[in-house]
């Protein structure tokens, strides 16, 4: 009888006879370190201020069902762009993980200015057609996809908060939207993302157990030039009476807030409410 091991190697070469070339990597990747590790398999343990790395993947669409790279829109950029498998699952589909320019620290409550972008015709173009084809964007935090709460109704007639991966890239105006004229495409630029973390007495630090996001879309306004060091906002903080951001504008203004929320809700059972 094999080893466990050697039996992952037999399988894995099993594999490579019907898809060589992912195997190979597979194979690759058993190859490279002595003890296998699955990133997202083991839990983190995050201390106060600790970084929280969001990473970007794809944006798709239940329309055209054709997926996007993330960057393939006009979003904000870190200066260096990484490319990064959360677990072998990916590995084996070639996803596309990159890293974000987004600074989250564990605990810390803050509003941020992503960036602000310019944008040429080319770009007002895809971006007004990816939000017309309901195109979604998913990011991942600590091996969980961002998703967006919804409230489900059970068999029974009891409600349920479920998640639904990714959230809308923008939404098309209509009179039922104040500020907005039908049939336009505005876009989501500020972003909320709610991190619920667990605590306990058997492990030190927090456990991150949900990862929600709530999108937004703003006309951001600042004063005089924009100053790319210490830009002044004069849109924040946010209201109801701001105006929704325009796909078709010049430019836009990107920004997000982090809210932390304690979770009862075990580190082992945090893909239950996802769909």
């Amino acid at each position: 009888r094999a080893a466990p091991g050697e039996a992952n190697i037999v399988a894995l070469h099993s594999l490579a006879r019907t898809m060589p070339r992912l195997a190979a990597r597979a194979l690759a990747l058993i190859a490279s370190a002595q003890a296998f590790y699955l990133p997202g398999v083991a839990p983190r343990d995050y201390m106060d201020s600790d970084k929280v790395e969001i990473r970007v993947h794809k944006l798709s669409s239940p329309r055209t069902h054709l997926p996007f790279d993330y960057y393939s829109l006009p979003f904000c950029r870190p200066d260096n762009l990484v490319k990064q498998a959360e677990n072998l699952g990916e590995v084996l589909h070639g996803a596309v993980i990159q890293n974000s320019p987004y600074e989250v620290f564990m605990g810390r409550s803050e509003f941020r200015i992503a960036c602000r972008v310019e944008l040429t015709k080319a770009q007002k173009i895809t971006l007004s057609q990816r939000v017309r084809q309901d195109y979604r964007v998913h990011l991942i935090m600590d091996n969980l996809p961002a998703a967006t709460k919804m409230i489900a109704e059970m068999a029974d007639g009891t409600k349920k908060d479920m998640y639904d991966r990714g959230f809308r890239l923008g939404f098309l105006g209509s009179k039922d939207i104040p500020g907005t004229e039908p049939t336009k495409p505005y876009v989501n630029n500020h972003l909320r993302f709610i991190v619920k973390y667990h605590r306990s007495d058997t492990f030190p630090g927090s456990r991150i157990v949900g990862f929600e996001v709530e999108a937004y879309s703003v006309k951001h306004t600042y004063e005089g030039q924009w100053d790319e060091k210490s830009p002044k906002l004069t849109s924040v903080p946010l209201r109801p009476d701001l105006a929704p951001m325009l796909a078709w504008s010049n430019e836009i203004v990107y920004t997000y807030d982090v809210v932390w929320e304690h979770s009862p809700i075990a580190w082992a059972s945090r893909w239950d409410l996802y769909l």
